[in-house]
């Protein structure tokens, strides 16, 4: 895997004397000639007031000048310093103070820059193992994610994805698997790691204070930075990662299309595809997933999975695992070890972790798909197993409320918005894993049967906790793992043009009883089975034949993380189907019967129920949006409609009108199919 270009094919030759004469007219000075080796059309008049130590090589100078934005510059080299460096064709490099150890790239524009250094044992922000020792006292350049103290260290590698970092994180009593994560990532790292610092083709840095023992990805723009060291940019011309003003990258691998702006630091930090990070966030000790948007806080020893959302000054995350698609309000304090003894608590929160203004919550904490908490201190730890849920907190009498299935019963616009803006937003070039982007997924609904079962069965809560609206908590969970049963099966049948229950059965074959668990994994949903033959496989160290088409040994040997990635693929590439299956169980599950013994009469129940499920889940999204303009705490500071539309827009926004044509096509569908199914 080539994620940099490093050294140039075709031949270096020696200077002539009369190109050496010219340099030195032009105020060039060497310490020995003879170690500097040019491209066969060397251009001398391009080299100006420069110094040269050690093995320098230059490439040939093709093009006039060079652009990046509004600036123009002459290709060539003019007022820098160079020592042990290669540099490519058309290079522009203008006032860089000092160079070394570096092989730079073609066309790449460099002005204005301090210093870019680096040592012959640069490990560039990549982790390694010291002495091959897999211990995790002995890892170089680790991250600690989730716990302080450094018990679910990880290292850190470009080629890993959410997914396993969550898997390396999270699965610590696995002491095989562990070994072997590491195993995988020094191979992988001493592979990735050329002999000399690299910047690569087309790569812009200006206005730039230092970079030290930093790899710098093709096409990268770095403007106005203060400090890149001991680190690895990812960016390639499809999705280029600029790194802007006042910025501090320390040890860390920033994924490529990243956008690091406005005076914000990373200390120990990997990062994503497509993750913006701003406005002097402060990160140390943490993974950050795919698309998440981090601005002004403070975010340390944290796994933050893909989608996430913090952009408020006082808020704070430290010591958790939020599952993605969350979203951080102002003034939050979470995980704070404000009443802690020790700084080894945890708070796990799965999908759409959603605390509100001022919330603080105490280690150690877990928080169920969508939880939503409202504002308060809330002293005690939490196990909150409702998902989809509103938590509040009785200052009087210390209680604390939870309101389950709190989104479909009186904030279905929310949860419908969250169903389609999350996809939206995902503007991943390199995609390097699949992402569930959907709210109803079979993690969500596994989490909703748990809590059915709860409800029905008089849990109140725990201790300290308080439970509403249970009736209309089990009616709306119940109504949306059939909207979630009907929009994997039905769009199904049509496409494969099955009529009845009887041929759906006949495609998709036997489907085998029993409950399964379903984890979000770094941002992939997979069942629990599935993934432990998947980490039994990769335990082993070995893909037998039989399980890769790729290969004519007898059996390949998981050395990388590709091939890691690769066990995953069969699986990705058949999920849609396994939701079907996993939608027939849990329409089963509802039914009260087994997926073997659903009934045609079952199926034509399931059609109705589903025609008047999408009206009242349209019904339901548009009177929780029209709170909004009808509300007298909404409306007061307005003195007209025209006033409010203008400034708010319309209720009928892109996600009700989105949900309404996607339940109207859905009650449709199940329409279609009603007289067949009889």
């Amino acid at each position: 895997m080539k994620l940099w270009h490093s050294e140039k094919n075709g031949g270096r030759r020696l200077l002539s004397e009369d190109e050496i004469a010219q340099l030195l007219s032009q105020f060039n000075t060497a310490a020995d000639w003879a170690n500097v080796q040019v491209a066969e059309d060397f251009d001398a008049s391009r080299v100006h007031r420069c110094t040269f130590y050690g093995n320098v090589e230059i490439g040939a100078f093709t093009t006039d000048y060079t652009r990046y934005g509004n600036i123009t510059l002459l290709t060539g080299l003019y007022g820098s310093q160079f020592l042990n460096t290669s540099i490519g064709d058309d290079a522009a490099i203008h006032n860089l103070l000092y160079c070394c150890e570096q092989r730079i790239g073609d066309s790449v524009i460099i002005s204005n820059v301090g210093e870019i250094s680096s040592g012959t044992s640069a490990l560039f922000g990549l982790g390694a193992v010291l002495d091959s020792d897999k211990n995790r006292k002995n890892y170089l350049n680790a991250i600690e994610p989730v716990n302080e103290n450094g018990g679910r260290a990880i290292l850190p590698c470009p080629s890993m994805t959410h997914t396993d970092a969550f898997l390396w994180t999270k699965y610590r009593a696995d002491r095989e698997l562990m070994e072997r994560f590491a195993e995988i990532t020094n191979r992988n790292n001493r592979a990735l790691r050329p002999p000399k610092a690299v910047i690569s083709d087309s790569a812009v840095i200006i206005n730039t204070k230092a970079i030290r023992r930093s790899l710098i990805g093709p096409a990268a723009v770095i403007d106005g930075a203060e400090l890149i060291s001991n680190s690895s940019i990812m960016s390639d011309p499809g999705e280029m990662t600029v790194i802007g003003a006042a910025v501090q990258v320390r040890d860390s691998i920033v994924g490529y299309g990243n956008k690091i702006d406005s005076a914000a630091q990373l200390a120990s930090v990997m990062t994503g595809t497509a993750a913006t990070i701003t406005k002097s966030a402060r990160l140390t000790h943490s993974v950050i997933g795919d698309n998440a948007h981090i601005a002004c806080c403070e975010v340390a020893n944290c796994l933050i999975g893909p989608g996430h959302s913090q952009h408020h000054n006082n808020s704070f995350l430290i010591a958790a695992y939020a599952g993605g698609q969350a979203n951080i309000a102002a003034g939050a304090t979470i995980g704070s070890n404000h009443t802690s003894r020790v700084n080894d608590g945890e708070i796990w929160a799965k999908r759409g972790f959603w605390p509100g203004l001022c919330v603080s919550l105490k280690h150690n904490s877990k928080f169920a798909s969508f939880t939503m908490i409202a504002k308060g201190c809330y002293q005690k730890e939490l196990d909150i197993k409702y998902p989809f849920s509103l938590v509040t907190l009785d200052d009087k009498t210390d209680t604390v409320i939870i309101y389950p299935a709190f989104w479909f019963t009186r904030n279905m616009y929310a949860a419908m918005r969250c169903s389609q803006k999350f996809a939206s937003r995902d503007k991943r070039v390199h995609r390097g894993q699949y992402i569930e982007h959907d709210i109803l997924a079979p993690d969500t609904v596994e989490e909703m049967f748990r809590a059915i079962d709860l409800l029905e069965t008089g849990d109140d809560g725990g201790p300290g906790c308080q439970l509403k609206r249970k009736d209309d908590a089990v009616k709306a969970y119940r109504m949306m793992i059939r909207c979630y049963c009907a929009k994997n099966i039905l769009p199904y049948m049509r496409e494969n043009r099955l009529a009845t229950l009887e041929d759906l059965d006949r495609r998709i074959g036997p489907i085998e009883p029993g409950v399964e668990k379903w984890l979000n994994c770094g941002g992939m949903v997979i069942s629990e089975p599935a993934l432990a033959e998947i980490l039994g496989t990769v335990r082993t160290g070995w893909i037998m034949a039989e399980n890769t088409t790729e290969s004519t040994e007898p059996a390949t040997k998981i050395s990388t993380w590709a091939i890691v990635h690769s066990l995953f693929e069969p699986y990705i590439a058949s999920y849609r189907e396994t939701k079907v299956k996993h939608a027939l169980k849990s329409l089963a599950v509802l039914c009260n019967t087994t997926a073997r013994q659903l009934s045609a009469g079952h199926f034509s129940e399931f059609l109705k129920n589903v025609q008047e499920d999408c009206g009242t889940i349209m019904g339901l999204t548009r009177s929780s949006r029209h709170k909004d303009f009808s509300a007298p705490a909404r409306t007061m500071v307005y003195d007209s409609a025209e006033e409010l539309e203008s400034v708010l827009g319309v209720p009928e926004d892109a996600a009700v009108v989105h949900t309404v044509r996607e339940m109207d096509a859905l009650a449709a569908l199940a329409g279609s199919f009603a007289g067949p199914a009889q």
